[in-house]
Formats: C-alpha cells, structure tokens, sequence
C-alpha cells in the first residue's frame, strides 16, 4: 500500500492526499468506537425492541389519524382515560383563564371589561351558541389532549354594528383536510402537506378545512361529498403541542400510555370474568346415582336444611383469589399517569398511600407541567390571538375608537392553583409578601385571581361596610392578624348611632 501511495503521490498527488486523509479519519473513527462506545448504541438482543428511526417528528407521526381514532375510543370506553382528560383539563383550564384589559384610559378599560362579561362571559361567543369563552377554552384543550390538535376559526359579521361582531368555532383535528397534497391550486410556488399550506420559505400561509365532520353521518349539505375550503392562517388557531423542533402537526397525549391503557382494561376485565367465573360454583355433590332426589337442589340459600343420601358427599368449593392485583394496578396506573404529566393520586383518586409532604411535592412537579401548558400552548397560541380578534371586531362595532382600542393590550390569568393545605400555605404566602420575596398582585395572580378587581372588590366592601357601620374581624383596620382589636377606622359610622339622651 505503501508503494502505491508512492506512486500516486508522483502522477495523482491529490488523489493521494485524498486516500490519505480518508485513511486517517478512518483510523480515528475505529479508535472512537474502541475508547467511547454508548451501550445505547450497539445492537443485539437487549436492543432487539428499540425501533431505530431518524424521521422527523411529522414522518414519525404518519398514522397520528389511527392514533386518534383510538384516542377518541380510549375516551369512549375506558375510564383512566375520561379520568386523565378530566385532570388535565380541570386544571389547565379549570374555571377559565381570565382576560385582562392593560393600557389606555380608564373609561375605556370599564367598557372593555363590560363587553368581555356581556361578550365574552356569555354564549354570544360561541357559534353554535353553548360555550361562554371559558368553555370555548375547556373544549378547545379537550379535543387537543385527545386528538393532538385542535382548530379554531373566528366568524365575523361587521353588519351587527350593536353589538361585538365575533363567534368562534372549535373544530376536531379531523376537520383538517389532509387529503389536500402537492402544489397549491391556489398560489403558484406554494406547497400543501397534510392540509397546510406552506410558502417557498416553509411558512405556514393557510389551511385547507373541511366544510362538515368528515365522519359525520347526516351531511348538511352537498350529500356525502366531503369538500375543504382554503383559510388563511392569520384566521385560524392550530392548538397543539409541540414535542420536537419543526412539528407541524399535533399528536394525541395519549400515544406514550395508549397500549398501557387498554392492557390494564383488558387484564381489569379478565380478572373480573375470573371472580365472577369462580363465585358461580358453590359446592360440588358427588352421588353414587342410587337415589337422586335425594340429593341438594340447584342451588343454596341462607338457612337451607338439606337431606342427601347415605353414599353422597358435598365438597364446598374454594374460588381462586386474584392475588397482587391492587398492586399491580397501582404501578400500571403510576406509569400512565408519569406519561401524561398527572399525578397518581388525581388519576387515580387514591389518597391512601399520601401525607402532606408527598402530595404536595407530587402536586408541585404537575404545577409545573401545567403551568408550561398554559404559558407556551394555550395563551400563546390561543388566547393571544382570540384577544387580537376581540379587539378587532370591537373596533368593528366602535370605528370612531378603532385605533384606540387597537392600541390596548390584554393580559391573561390562568386559574387559581390548587392548595393542599390553606392553612398551612396560605401564611407561607404572606410571609413570601412580608419578606419581599414576591409582590402582593404576585401571589393574587398565582391563586388565579385579577389583582385590579380584587383590590376593587375590597374597597366597595370596605366603603360599603363603614357606609352601613358594620365592623367585621376580617377587616385589618379593626382586628390585628393575631386578634386584637384596633382603632375604628376614620371617617366610619359607629355600630350604634349615639342620641342627645345618652
């Protein structure tokens, strides 16, 4: 080899320079593979059941529609699964996530803020007319957890001058029209995948949606021809969570626990085909023929006497026991639960095995979770853009003030997080305050609640209460935190409204 390098070296210099350097990298490569090899990486038959793939996460996630289907059959029919939805969404949605209107003048805000309660708080959000927004966003969060992926698309009719011009409508992740493929009929150079249409640049520009249900079984209208229409993207909402960088589409929640799920269905099933299998033999009578009648009847009852023949005999029978079978339930449903983010304890509903310090460091790593998917799916993706077209179709109904209320921004506040124990955390909470480890409208947001509308509310209770003389041991201008009384407030009614007399 030597020799041929040699060689080469007189008429091809590059192409010995070229074999030499590769003879190199190949040197330093057996060496790595020598000095630095990862168990995970080799193969045999502890790697045997690893599916060794390097799709991106939409090739990955071709077959997402079956995973769906038996999403949607998994919420039908299994109750870990209509239990675990529940949890997520009670949670990350739970009373709703409140809308706050920041900037311009204060008169503004106050009609702001009427027309959220009268708009927004009502069923005049909701194209079909059932949801106020705070069930707009429970339902939106249903279909993503289920499916993977949720659409929601804001209907305007500028015409109704009287009132906010804006309905929102969700739609299942089916409504998407994946059938739409290749070069857009619409735009030249553009390109659709999977329903998404998709500029030179990879940019999402639109979405092709179907017009009804594509498994809906009485069509509204066109029989049963399915036909999709194109929308911008700027007009619709695609709600999904993304696991891995450029994820285009969403996948149901369900898909790490699916087969774990319906597997402690079925052996749930067969275990109690067993019971009831082994709770149908009482007692088993062995005769010698001679005198049948004689023998105990088809079945036992409480208090039976019971003759049988001199040559019979009854042998009680003994039922198999499903042994290890609440354990075994319990480490399956830890499983599904760490796969879904969730707590043990709230999918399962079993607080036997829990004190104050493992329910609240269990509780505190869901919060976690949960406060990751309302700060980067639902407010973001959703509510964020729900505020631009709220504020949009305001204008509609108040051109003269269009560019005002443009200009206002919305904040929102996700609900209250649960406490495990008030009485112990809620002081921990005012200590946070006292010592300057968190601000009062901090800790108001952190329980869920408006910090400007508290504090409203607690000045008209306060003005109320001294209009009216009333003093209740609540307010900290009468009774210290530890009990004791203080001065009366000035400027308030005595309880009892003195006379010249006395």
């Amino acid at each position: 080899m030597a020799g041929l390098d040699r060689a080469l070296m007189t008429v091809a210099p590059g192409l010995a320079a070229a074999r030499a350097a590769s003879r190199i990298k190949a040197e330093m490569l057996n060496r790595r593979l020598n000095e630095m090899r990862y168990d995970a990486a080799t193969g045999g038959r502890r790697a045997g059941t690893f599916r060794d793939s390097r799709a991106d996460a939409d090739a990955a996630a071709a077959r997402r529609g079956v995973m769906g289907a038996r999403a949607h059959d998994l919420i039908r029919n299994n109750p870990w699964a209509r239990r675990a939805q529940d949890v997520i969404v009670n949670n990350v949605v739970g009373d709703g996530i409140l809308p706050k209107l920041t900037g311009g003048s204060d008169d503004l805000r106050a009609e702001g803020r009427d027309w959220i309660e009268r708009h927004l708080g009502t069923t005049a959000i909701d194209f079909e007319g059932r949801q106020n927004l705070y069930g707009l966003q429970q339902l939106a969060t249903r279909a993503m957890v289920e499916g993977g992926e949720a659409l929601i698309v804001p209907i305007f009719d500028s015409r109704r001058r009287s009132e906010i011009p804006l309905k929102l409508r969700v739609l299942e992740s089916e409504y998407l029209d994946d059938t739409v493929y290749g070069p857009s009929r619409e735009v030249p150079g553009n390109t659709v995948f999977d329903g998404i249409e998709y500029d030179p640049d990879g940019r999402r520009v639109a979405y092709w949606i179907h017009d009804q249900h594509p498994g809906t079984e009485n069509p509204r209208a066109g029989g049963m021809r399915l036909t999709s229409r194109r929308y911008p993207a700027g007009s619709v909402i695609h709600l999904y969570r993304q696991d891995r960088p450029g994820q285009m589409r969403g996948v149901t929640w369900f898909a790490p626990v699916m087969m774990a799920m319906q597997d402690l269905a079925d052996y749930q099933d067969a275990q109690i085909m067993r019971q009831k299998v082994a709770a149908c033999f009482t007692a088993f009578w062995r005769s010698d023929d001679t005198n049948p009648g004689a023998g105990p009847g088809e079945t036992l009852s409480p208090g039976l006497i019971q003759k049988i023949g001199q040559n019979d005999e009854v042998v009680l029978a003994n039922p198999p026991e499903a042994a290890g079978f609440d354990e075994f339930m319990r480490s399956v449903l830890r499983s599904i639960a760490s796969g879904l983010g969730v707590t043990y304890e709230a999918l399962s509903g079993d607080l036997g095995q829990v004190n104050f310090s493992s329910a609240r460091m269990g509780r505190a790593e869901m919060d976690r979770a949960v406060s990751s998917w309302q700060r980067e799916i639902l407010v973001p993706l959703m509510m964020d853009r729900i505020g631009d077209w709220f504020r949009l179709a305001w204008g509609f109904a108040d051109p003269v003030r269009a560019a005002e209320i443009a200009a206002l921004g919305v904040k929102w506040t996700p609900p209250h997080r649960f406490l495990v124990d008030p009485a112990r955390e809620i002081p921990a909470l005012t200590d946070k305050v006292r010592a300057g480890f968190a601000s009062r409208q901090g800790v108001v947001r952190e329980l869920g609640q408006d910090p400007d509308r508290l504090l409203e509310e607690q000045i008209e209770d306060r003005a109320s209460a001294d209009a009216a003389g009333l003093v209740f041991d609540t307010d900290p201008r009468v009774t210290s935190g530890s009990g004791v009384t203080q001065a009366r407030p000035e400027g308030s009614r005595p309880l009892i409204e003195e006379t010249d007399d006395e």
